[in-house]
């Protein structure tokens, strides 16, 4: 199980969070507001604005927060050389409440879009940065302390879900007294934007500095690091696991997919890559040095040998419970790819197949034999374009004797190919 603190917080669930001296357990206040600094594309939270039980209005540097829990409390170090009665905030820090809570938004036209009803803030240790705007009715829910009613009795009576509507904090600055106090401007066309999953880590970490990003993917459980590390930008991911520790290094790479391992091996120096291959197991080593064997314009430079495969004499019911073993490891477990006696590719069946079978059905009887697929040898371009033509999610790739050797998704083939294309038309200026 995932002990770890969940590495998004809403302010809504901050504000009014009893304020506690970490060593005498005493409360001395209530959380009132929390100040920012602007100095970074995403604002990073510096002051504590703490009401005491008197009335007092008090601020705390941030960076004596010793722990922060859900629903209990922020507890405090060295609080009684801390409080600073009606305190000011450095010039380039803003009070997030007071600022932005029920603050329109507006379009780069002047025209209203929507309000702001909470804000989102990632967490890494004690640190918190301002990261989305949340635009949506769950913001507002959140705040009033309805959201947990609401969305249970909606979960009850429909099969609808309450979403959170969030836009980037990029996208979004305080605008000048023209348009009025209470108003936000928006960078961009409302129509532009986008609704973005709080799982979504890569697009926060390009725009932090380079120790902010390493200090939230450490704290990350290796899964999820993984799934953040595929998604950067090629030259931040080598910078990446140029600085992250090795043992973490290798604990993620066991988490990626073998193509993106592959190619992020292949950009790291050969004495860094043998390091990494000392502590990785030797099965992981060959299937990694197999596809760097392989030319970087061919399938097999890009293809995942991490897949599902079954006999053609197994039945329904025995090959469902392998992909429930082995799903969590592999990129893709919608297609599953048959066997013939000699272990050549003989057929393909989908998890949809599969799950409205009967349990006790052999799998020949219903695969489909006539399957679109590639050598190790062919071009990605090539790859690309039969992606194009067929509308394939996903193709196996098979050696010169029939043997599947790992399958391509659509995402990888058509970003290769891209890449390629690309680099090829620099080369030509």
């Amino acid at each position: 199980m995932n002990n770890l603190p969940k590495k998004f917080i809403f302010l809504s669930e901050i504000i009014n969070l009893p304020v506690i001296d970490a060593n005498s357990g005493r409360k001395i206040g209530r959380v009132g507001d929390l100040a920012v600094s602007l100095k970074e594309m995403y604002p990073k939270v510096n002051t504590l604005i703490m009401r005491s039980k008197i009335k007092r209005i008090l601020y705390l540097p941030w960076k004596n927060v010793k722990m922060i829990t859900e629903g209990k409390g922020i507890f405090l170090e060295n609080t009684p050389d801390l409080l600073i009665e009606n305190g000011k905030l450095p010039e380039n820090e803003i009070l997030l409440k007071e600022s932005f809570w029920d603050k329109q938004i507006v379009d780069i036209h002047g025209s209203k879009v929507v309000r702001v009803n909470d804000l989102h803030l990632l967490r890494e240790g004690q640190n918190l940065w301002v990261v989305h705007m949340d635009i949506g009715i769950t913001g507002l829910l959140r705040r009033l302390g309805f959201l947990k009613i609401i969305d249970s009795f909606i979960k009850l009576v429909s099969s609808y879900e309450l979403e959170d509507r969030l836009i980037s904090w990029k996208f979004v600055q305080p605008i000048n007294s023209t348009i009025g106090n209470d108003a936000l401007s928006l960078k961009v066309h409302h129509s532009k934007l986008a609704e973005l999953h709080p799982a979504d880590l890569a697009d926060i970490l390009v725009d932090l500095g380079t120790e902010e990003r390493i200090n939230i993917l450490k704290s990350l459980d290796n899964a999820t690091a993984a799934s953040t590390i595929e998604q950067l930008p090629s030259k931040i991911r080598l910078q990446v696991a140029e600085l992250l520790d090795q043992k973490q290094l290798v604990d993620i790479i066991n988490e990626m997919a073998m193509d993106e391992v592959a190619d992020l091996l292949s950009q790291l120096p050969k004495k860094k890559v043998n390091a990494l291959f000392s502590r990785l197991p030797q099965d992981k080593v060959t299937q990694i040095s197999e596809l760097l064997g392989h030319a970087r314009h061919l399938a097999g430079s890009i293809m995942n040998t991490e897949f599902i495969a079954a006999k053609h004499n197994e039945t329904a019911g025995v090959v469902l419970e392998k992909i429930k073993k082995e799903a969590r490891r592999k990129e893709t477990v919608y297609y599953i790819y048959i066997l013939d006696d000699n272990g050549l590719l003989a057929g393909v069946v989908t998890l949809q197949q599969l799950l409205i079978a009967p349990a006790e059905k052999i799998i020949s009887e219903f695969m489909r034999k006539r399957i679109a697929k590639v050598r190790i040898n062919t071009n990605i371009k090539d790859v690309a374009e039969i992606f194009y033509k067929y509308d394939f999610t996903v193709v196996p790739v098979i050696d010169k004797f029939g043997k599947i050797q790992g399958i391509i998704t659509m995402k990888d083939a058509f970003e290769s190919v891209f890449h390629q294309i690309r680099k090829e038309t620099e080369q030509i200026q």
